[in-house]
């Protein structure tokens, strides 16, 4: 072949692949994606509920956003600009974004959001050292901190609570009374309690000009499918046959045998994540016996984490003890030398020494089958010792309402997922001012406020080390252990890679 030759082979080549991709590109379909859980709203600021994340971060984005590997990057946010003295952040904002309701976001939207968040985010402590926000044009905004904040971009850019951006009209309303209005790729059409949420395709949706492909939740966002449905269906057995008779497309999560079963039908795809979440048992230190120290010694020192994560996430968890997971650059392995130590004649000590007489302990769990058999293997561990464990089993967003609020429960078992894959500032702070045990823990509080003002790395990590021992020395939660999750789709459901939540942009149905 002459060198014309080749060169004409090379470009027809090129050409047939382009084609080949474009056509492989399917525009339209209606995907269901099958969810354990249903969120217990959608407005996106006041929840850190999972399957609303699943949801919210579909509808609703952020000034900045945590790419592939949990670091931020800029989304509605162009760029930003940081004083010398690190206490003022001039945000530019990027240029022709819409909103689902036509109207163009400017800066004047954005400040009306973080006001919003200040007062009744789920997260608001996170912004408590910000001294004002304002407007600067119509397309900057102004950030201007009490101190140093080193986390203040981790805050803006954190899923765990998105700081979602919405029309100024709807961030003046109070929690849960908003219209579901944002500027992501998909927008609202309906939530059926008990059944599902609804999203459609954003037509005017225009993907960040600034990259090229998906990256975490930032990126670029296209859309191929018509409409994404996110069914709530907390049965296990319910979501496969839903799957197998293409009623749904997607299964959030499968046990192990379905994976074994399934992964050698063409017809279905498997996608492994591992670790997704920490398995984590909170204790309520606002209520006897679990405000007791010795009381939740003991409970700790009863407990084999084996057994009970290989009862609850069979074929898919990992043994370990650390507040993040073990290839995060801040992880840490002080403290971990008491972990999984069972030692029964030591709690039968410790639960003397607490002073317990005998009296029902409440252990609160939804009704997804690992929390529930998480709850079961204590209760009877808890037995040898002497303890009574009335299970209290509901579904998700009573158990939500349930456990977090200081009555009702002494111990509650569930996932632990977004906040130590996005790093130490958001693992802290979900613990900050004892919003998840129920009583500010002034050393938590302490260190938390040290790491925020910590503009270098290792003493940033040094004080995550200590932050560590502290939640371990005082059984603020116990770690169970890390578990994955296995994921199916239909053949047909191309180019979904699992992440953090089940994404739905970049991806498409082969008809």
């Amino acid at each position: 072949m002459n060198r014309k030759s080749f060169s004409l082979a090379v470009l027809a080549a090129a050409v047939a692949v382009s084609v080949t991709t474009l056509h492989a590109q399917t525009l339209g379909g209606n995907a269901i994606v099958a969810i354990t859980q249903a969120p217990p709203t959608l407005d996106a600021q006041v929840t850190t509920i999972q399957s609303a994340r699943h949801i919210n971060l579909h509808i609703y984005e952020t000034l900045y956003a945590r790419d592939e590997n949990g670091k931020p990057v800029p989304d509605l946010a162009e760029s930003v600009a940081i004083s010398p003295d690190g206490k003022t952040y001039t945000l530019a904002l990027r240029k022709g974004v819409k909103f689902h309701n036509g109207k163009t976001m400017g800066s004047a939207d954005v400040v009306a959001s973080l006001e919003r968040y200040r007062k009744i985010g789920a997260n608001a402590n996170l912004l408590s050292e910000v001294e004002t926000i304002s407007a600067k044009g119509p397309n900057e905004v102004v950030i201007k901190l009490k101190k140093v904040q080193s986390t203040l971009l981790d805050t803006l850019s954190s899923s765990t609570a998105p700081l979602a951006i919405y029309p100024a009209e709807e961030a003046a309303k109070g929690a849960n009374k908003i219209a579901y209005i944002g500027t992501g790729p998909f927008k609202f059409v309906e939530f059926i309690p008990d059944s599902h949420v609804k999203l459609e395709r954003f037509k005017d949706y225009v993907p960040n000009p600034h990259y090229t492909k998906r990256d975490g939740f930032a990126g670029k966002k296209e859309v191929y499918l018509d409409t994404v449905t996110f069914r709530f269906m907390p049965e296990a057995g319910a979501r496969v046959a839903a799957l197998q008779s293409g009623e749904v497309q997607l299964v959030e999560t499968v046990d192990g045998p379905t994976k074994k079963r399934l992964e050698t039908n063409p017809a279905f795809k498997i996608y492994k994540l591992l670790p997704f979440s920490f398995q984590i048992i909170k204790l309520n230190h606002a209520v006897p016996p679990t405000d007791n120290l010795a009381f939740r010694q003991a409970v700790v020192a009863t407990l084999d984490m084996e057994e009970i994560m290989s009862i609850a996430y069979p074929d898919i968890y990992q043994l370990d003890g650390g507040w993040l997971y073990p290839k995060s650059p801040a992880y840490v392995g002080v403290g971990l030398n008491t972990y999984n130590k069972p030692d029964l004649k030591k709690a039968r000590e410790l639960v003397v020494k607490s002073g317990y007489k005998g009296e029902k302990i409440t252990f609160l769990v939804d009704n997804l089958r690992a929390n529930t058999d998480t709850a079961t293997v204590v209760q009877q561990r808890l037995a040898q010792i002497g303890v009574n464990v009335d299970i209290k089993v509901t579904d998700w967003p009573t158990a939500v309402k349930i456990g977090w609020s200081p009555e009702g429960w002494n111990l509650f078992a569930h996932g632990f997922g977004i906040q130590p894959f996005e790093g130490p500032g958001t693992v802290m702070s979900a613990w900050a001012g004892g919003q998840l045990h129920q009583k500010p823990d002034a050393e938590i509080d302490r260190l938390y406020a040290a790491y925020s003002g910590e503009l270098d790395a290792e003493k940033g990590k040094t004080l995550f080390a200590s932050f560590q021992q502290h939640m371990i020395n005082d059984v603020i939660a116990i770690k169970v252990g890390n578990y994955g999750l296995f994921q199916v789709g239909t053949a047909k459901l191309r180019n979904f890679e699992p992440y953090r939540i089940p994404r739905m942009w970049g991806v498409w149905l082969d008809k």
